[in-house]
């Protein structure tokens, strides 16, 4: 699901900027560490202000990244040009995506998989293009704050089987991650840090 016009602007402003620089990616690296300079999938990549991220501060070697917004993919595109080859862009969805079994060290979600309905089927793909021992790192918005009346009137959301902390994990679970770390807040939002198994 695409997000709507407050949403859009939301995630794309220099106050959005900050907190995923200041607060976000500090968080990520105390809970899973640096990437290792690896091959990075980030899904959902908006304006590409993450992939900026994870080459700059997490660690990655190479980062390729897709979106839903062809508009947010060509945003992208212009901002990483300077990036030549450690970046990748094309347009698409978390639960197809067109890439060979474990073809990524890692893979980043910046609050995405909350806009997926079948959000389970997107665990399934992030765990078949993980290379086995590849780390998924995520960032999501629960049940709670999804279902709130008044940030429904703001923000375009599904509304079926939303998850919260403990779902989200069982979901990891479910398709064969090993939780390394994890960090709720209050329930509306939260950080993972999971593992394909070496042997999965």
């Amino acid at each position: 699901m695409r997000l709507n016009q407050m949403e859009t602007w939301l995630m794309n402003n220099p106050v959005r900027a900050a907190i995923q620089r200041h607060y976000e990616v500090p968080r990520l690296l105390r809970l899973g560490g640096l990437m290792g300079a690896g091959r990075v999938l980030e899904v959902g990549c908006g304006r590409g202000r993450g992939v900026e991220l994870l080459l700059d501060h997490l660690g990655a070697g190479e980062v390729h990244a897709f979106d839903l917004d062809p508009a947010m993919v060509a945003r992208a595109a212009r901002r990483l040009a300077p990036r030549g080859d450690r970046a990748r862009l094309w347009v698409g969805s978390v639960t197809e995506i067109p890439a060979a079994s474990a073809s990524y060290d890692a893979v980043m979600d910046f609050g995405i998989i909350h806009h997926v309905p079948d959000w389970r089927s997107a665990l399934r793909e992030v765990y078949r293009v993980l290379r086995p021992g590849g780390r998924f790192y995520g960032e999501e918005v629960y049940r709670w704050f999804l279902l709130n009346p008044l940030f429904r009137r703001l923000f375009e959301h599904p509304q079926h089987d939303r998850f919260d902390h403990r779902e989200f994990g069982a979901g990891l679970r479910d398709v064969g991650f090993d939780i390394i770390a994890d960090h709720p807040v209050w329930n509306t939002y939260g950080w993972y840090v999971a593992d394909r198994p070496a042997s999965g």
